[in-house]
């Protein structure tokens, strides 16, 4: 365990000791449950959230926590008592008050039973009635009360899935077959909850696995109906899957590549990549939304279908790919930056491979890929050597690979040179091409702007003067 998880394990027990004296103080007789203490029983890495269940006066509670700890509360619901401290280096405790007379009637409301843990804050003893800890050596994932669980929230189905990737975990066989046989409860979850469970999922190292696991359960075409299109979709040449299956090796490749970077590159631009993979794309990491959008970048390929003397086609299939993408992004609540990110991603995942087909690739061929892929450069060139890799129809070769590699091994380059050098100022602005040409405000403005960045960028205009006498050929 690093020193910082040592350092946040130490915090947290400092805080479940701090809940102990809490709980003398103030009459109550407060439970640690949750996955704190699973985690912490897996002696794994602990999360920063604490979850508290209170017999006893729970917000009274709540409070003389927040003021021993310096914490902020919140009241998340006054009227089924539920309380949050904000506690400084990120923790968070929440409060609430215990289903039932004791804490095992409370534990028999839990989903599975590695979550159905409970003990006393001033105790040492597990309080374990459905053989959690059994579950917990083993690595299974288990209801505790059978298909009533599921009944009781459906989106069960799905979280039952996701600990099982995130703990690296199996369904007990029993487990598999109530999930199977109630799949289609899934769709009564609100959606954002799905798409929360989904992204969950995918933080683990390993979600190829677990997404086929979801396939297996029925659980993935009730949440994405577009998959029972893509399967049977057949793509002879450069690939040797149908649709459904390449998107799932594609992911799967994705996900060898976030561990491997096998890229002849220095380590300097292995960390750049690493590092902005890491940063925010909306709500989540880069590298884990770039997930959903492995998964779904072929599903343009069955309505784009056609065949000729020349063989089979799917031409526009990024298109149709990225407007799947929208309506898919929509139903799951996205935001707006988030769906325009996914669509960007999947409408120019093909770009790579067309520069690698060229003879020689031009600047003004470079300018333009990035120009169109924009803050999303990283995220389309992973996904075009992932979905590479993932395709061995007949027509690919060694050759093939080579080229391609190499072509998007230049292009990290020259990214991570635009990206960590210091911006050259720009020969031209709006207004000075309008005070020159004495042109009104327009959008020919914007269309002028953008032939002088790319003659700049290129080397073709070096000042400010050869910027005007380059764009002034294009003025009607």
């Amino acid at each position: 365990m690093s020193s910082d998880a040592k350092n946040e394990g130490k915090s947290g027990i400092v805080l479940i000791n701090l809940a102990a004296k809490t709980a003398k103080k103030n009459n109550a007789r407060i439970y640690l449950t949750g996955g704190y203490l699973r985690d912490s029983l897996l002696q794994k890495e602990v999360i920063s959230d604490i979850d508290f269940v209170v017999y006893g006066n729970a917000k009274k509670t709540a409070k003389a926590f927040a003021k021993a700890a310096k914490g902020t509360l919140v009241e998340l619901s006054d009227a089924f008592n539920i309380y949050r401290v904000v506690c400084k280096g990120e923790y968070i405790c929440d409060f609430s008050k215990g289903r039932g007379k004791t804490i095992e009637e409370d534990l028999k409301e839990r989903d599975f039973t590695v979550n159905a843990l409970a003990k006393e804050v001033n105790s040492e003893e597990i309080i374990d009635i459905f053989g959690g800890i059994r579950d917990l050596r083993n690595g299974i994932i288990r209801e505790t009360t059978g298909k009533a669980v599921y009944k009781k929230d459906p989106l069960r189905l799905l979280r039952a899935v996701r600990f099982a990737a995130t703990l690296n975990f199996k369904l007990a066989p029993k487990t598999a077959k109530n999930i199977k046989s109630m799949a289609g409860l899934i769709s009564r979850p609100a959606k954002e909850r799905v798409r929360d469970e989904l992204f969950k999922l995918f933080t683990s190292e390993r979600s190829a696995e677990y997404i086929i696991l979801l396939d297996k359960l029925r659980l993935l075409e009730k949440i994405f109906p577009i998959i029972m299109k893509m399967k049977g979709v057949s793509q002879p040449g450069f690939h040797h899957l149908d649709v459904f299956d390449h998107s799932i090796e594609s992911l799967n490749k994705l996900e060898e590549l976030y561990a491997s970077l096998d890229f002849n590159l220095p380590i300097e631009i292995k960390t750049f990549i690493r590092e902005r993979m890491k940063q925010k794309s909306g709500q989540f990491d880069r590298s884990t939304f770039l997930k959903l959008v492995v998964l779904l970048h072929d599903s343009g390929k069955p309505g784009t279908k056609s065949k000729d003397k020349k063989g089979t086609h799917f031409y526009t299939h990024e298109l149709a790919g990225a407007e799947n993408f929208k309506i898919i992004g929509k139903q799951l609540k996205l935001s707006n930056d988030e769906i325009n990110t996914g669509m960007k991603v999947i409408k120019c995942h093909l770009r790579t491979g067309y520069l690698a087909g060229l003879k020689k690739i031009s600047k003004r061929a470079v300018y333009k890929f990035f120009r169109d892929t924009d803050r999303e450069s990283t995220e389309v060139l992973l996904l075009s050597w992932a979905d590479r890799l993932s395709a061995r129809g007949v027509k690919v070769d060694k050759k093939t690979l080579s080229v391609h590699k190499k072509v998007i091994e230049t292009l990290f380059k020259e990214y991570y040179k635009i990206s960590t050098e210091t911006k050259e100022s720009q020969l031209l602005n709006g207004h000075d091409i309008m005070k020159h040409f004495k042109l009104p405000p327009s959008p020919t403005i914007g269309k002028l702007l953008e032939k002088a960045k790319e003659a700049q960028a290129t080397g073709k205009a070096k000042t400010k003067n050869e910027a005007l006498k380059l764009i002034k050929k294009f003025i009607k």
